[in-house]
């Protein structure tokens, strides 16, 4: 009789697919997380990179613009 009440207990998933799913689910958060650092990558350049340039060793005066021949 107690087995008219219960209800039957859902069948354990497959480890080998539990893993499977957990290597794609970490395999796409890498990838998430290496575009997102690209982005940032980019985002630095472009407030950074030109201040760089500006600021070199190899420039005199930066006015004038660098001195050195190519000869």
């Amino acid at each position: 009789m107690s087995g008219l009440f219960s209800t039957p207990s859902a069948p354990r998933p497959d480890p080998e697919l539990k893993a499977a799913q957990d290597r794609q689910e970490k395999m796409l958060d890498d990838q998430e997380k290496q575009k997102r650092m690209q982005i940032a990558a980019r985002q630095r350049a472009r407030r950074v990179g030109g201040q760089r340039m500006l600021l070199s060793k190899t420039r005199e005066d930066a006015e004038q613009g660098i001195q050195e021949t190519l000869g």
